[in-house]
């Protein structure tokens, strides 16, 4: 009976230390937002994931502009509709004397940072060169030496390449690359450019990446060297052309390259495969895209076929914040499930189905507006509290868990979190999150998980950032939040140990 007293007293007092502990997050989560002064559009949600109890909440409910936590939602809306054993497809056929490349709408189909990750026989890395050659070498083993047609069946997406309401000025960088049903190359050129000989003006801009020769990129660069030169270039392309225009000056030759985005990638890869076939030695009348009234594409099927985990894709696009690879899986979701060709429409009508599926609270599931799946719209929004409803859904769900929870960047080790917090502010706690970013926006979501195995999922939406320095404020005050709740859930787990 003694012990009995001395455990239930025991428990008592870590409950009511517990509760001191709470208020004490809350006062100073108020504090660090009212020292922060980043404005007053700052939506916060902290939720623990295994009780569901609200740990702090400010202007939970608010409809908010996401950035690129926009892809937190499309990844785990994927893992939901594909399934985490789901693989992209790409393959080649021959039907009759044409042959065809059926696009599965990957994202990472030639992606130069996967090919030299990529084993092929004894090599161990790829160039895209060599990608390339994979079909075109295949092409020769089955002793093709002539073909009608050059085709890509790009029908799994439709042809809205680019989405409206992206910004028009930035459609040449590569966070803007069109999306496809067959896309390559991350849907870019990469200029390996290079300063000329003393007396020549312009760079070198012939270094190009996969070689493209029929453009014609008109060169406006210089080569100026010297104390006060620098390497300023950049490349301009004509809106739904591949017209470029190479800007700035090259000071010395460029070790990363620079990258412009190609218009309708579906005709410009068909180009690439007829040129590459044509050069070795394979006769080629014409290539192009297929008909969208065609036949569904079928026939023997010539060279390997390219495979991408979808793991693979969720972990670049929460990694390393890829928006083509977000926007593949929210118009594959579309046509998974609509068997149309996938479209943001139909991807975002999806995504809103799942939430409601999976939250089963229409009060939460509602607050959100999706217009594309990586947050590069600025009419995209969400409640915080949706983002950690959405969040804590996932990370309970014991198939979807834990590929959902290793896709996202850690904090001081890779991705975009790779340069974000100090292994001293986390008292032992691992942060699993995405950051986001646009024009006045800032944004971190993810999840806390204490040296005990606790999640607490978070959600810190920051946006109306117009007074200049409020971004890099912004971000402290996301980083001083999300270090003060791992400090309670360091404290819960010693209370927790204490009372045992």
């Amino acid at each position: 009976m003694i012990h009995r007293a001395s455990w239930t007293l025991s428990a008592l007092a870590a409950l009511l230390l517990t509760s001191f502990v709470a208020a004490d997050l809350r006062t100073d989560i108020e504090s660090a937002v009212r020292k922060a002064k980043v404005g007053p559009s700052i939506g916060i949600s902290v939720v623990d994931v295994q009780s569901g109890r609200v740990l702090y909440e400010s202007k939970q409910d608010e409809l908010m502009i996401p950035a690129s936590n926009m892809k937190l939602l499309t990844t785990g809306a994927a893992l939901h509709v594909l399934g985490p054993e789901f693989r992209f497809s790409t393959k080649m056929v021959l039907d009759g004397d044409r042959l065809i490349v059926v696009g599965d709408g990957d994202p990472a189909f030639g992606d130069p940072k996967l090919l030299r990750l990529m084993a092929a026989g004894d090599k161990d890395g790829l160039d895209v060169e060599e990608f390339l050659d994979l079909w075109v070498n295949a092409v020769h083993d089955t002793g093709i030496t002539s073909v009608s047609e050059v085709l890509v069946d790009d029908r799994v997406f439709d042809r809205a390449f680019v989405h409206s309401t992206w910004p028009i000025d930035q459609l040449n960088q590569h966070y803007c690359a069109e999306v496809a049903g067959l896309n390559f190359h991350a849907n870019v050129l990469h200029f390996y450019l290079a300063p000329t000989s003393p007396g020549v003006h312009a760079a070198d801009i012939s270094n190009v990446h996969p070689r493209a020769p029929w453009l014609d990129a008109v060169n406006r660069t210089s080569s100026e060297q010297g104390p006060h030169a620098k390497s300023t270039a950049w490349i301009a392309r004509v809106p739904n052309s591949n017209r470029m225009t190479v800007y700035g000056n090259v000071e010395q030759r460029y070790r990363t390259p620079v990258a412009v985005t190609v218009n309708d990638m579906p005709r410009f890869f068909a180009h690439l495969l007829y040129d590459r076939l044509r050069r070795g030695g394979v006769e080629v009348e014409h290539h192009g895209v297929v008909d969208l009234i065609a036949p569904d594409s079928e026939g023997e099927i010539i060279g390997p076929v390219i495979t991408t985990p979808l793991t693979t894709i969720i972990a670049r696009t929460n990694r390393d914040s890829m928006n083509l690879y977000a926007e593949a899986m929210l118009k594959r979701i579309g046509n998974e499930v609509s068997r149309q060709p996938g479209s943001w429409m139909n991807g975002g009508a999806i995504l809103r189905h799942v939430l409601h599926e999976r939250l089963r609270n229409p009060s939460v599931a509602d607050r959100i507006v999706v217009r594309d799946g990586s947050g590069l719209s600025k009419m995209n929004r969400v409640a915080p509290s949706t983002m950690t409803a959405w969040i804590g859904s996932l990370v309970r769900d014991p198939e979807l868990g834990e590929p959902y929870l290793e896709s996202m960047a850690v904090a001081g080790e890779h991705g975009t979190m790779r340069r974000r917090f100090r292994s001293s502010q986390l008292h032992g706690a691992t942060v699993r999150a995405k950051s986001g970013y646009i024009n006045r926006v800032s944004c971190l979501s993810g999840v806390i998980t204490g040296a005990d195995g606790r999640h607490v999922a978070f959600s810190i939406l920051c946006n109306g950032l117009s007074r200049p320095g409020s971004v890099r404020d912004a971000k402290k005050l996301q980083e001083d939040i999300v270090a003060r709740v791992a400090e309670e859930l360091a404290a819960r787990s010693a209370i927790t140990l204490g009372s045992d």
